[in-house]
């Protein structure tokens, strides 16, 4: 169970590394994002961006790892990475909560908070006792 939940997890955070990387492009999709202030992104949320894309690479393999889909860090601090993701989204929910679009709360609010409830299954249930 936590496998199949940890993959599901991997392809959120790839669609969403790729989202990022379509408004790195200029496609006009930046309203589900950054606030959804404008349409394109801003050049002040671009390092934003790529920083996004390489935790959502982190957050794959730290889902992976939970799951045991591979090993390479301990049990323990792939459990303890697995909460920190799914309070780090769970922190995203709060402040996209906040947002002023409406566009980026109805599409974002539901992602982060099932991403935040897929790390906390393969916190819980990845590694057996």
């Amino acid at each position: 169970m936590p496998q199949v939940v940890a993959i599901i997890c991997c392809l959120a955070l790839l669609g969403f590394a790729v989202f990022q990387v379509v408004l790195l492009t200029g496609v006009p999709l930046a309203r589900f994002a950054w606030g959804g202030e404008d349409h394109y992104l801003q050049p002040r949320h671009r390092p934003s961006a790529v920083l996004t894309i390489c935790g959502c690479l982190l957050g794959i393999f730290v889902a992976l790892q939970g799951a045991n889909l591979f090993l390479v860090l301990p049990v323990l601090a792939s459990q303890i990475a697995c909460y920190v993701f799914a309070g780090l989204f769970f922190a995203a929910f709060i402040l996209t909560a906040r947002s002023r679009s409406l566009t980026e709360r109805r599409v974002m609010l539901p992602f982060y908070v099932i991403l935040s409830a897929l790390f906390l299954i393969v916190a819980l249930a990845g590694h057996p006792n």
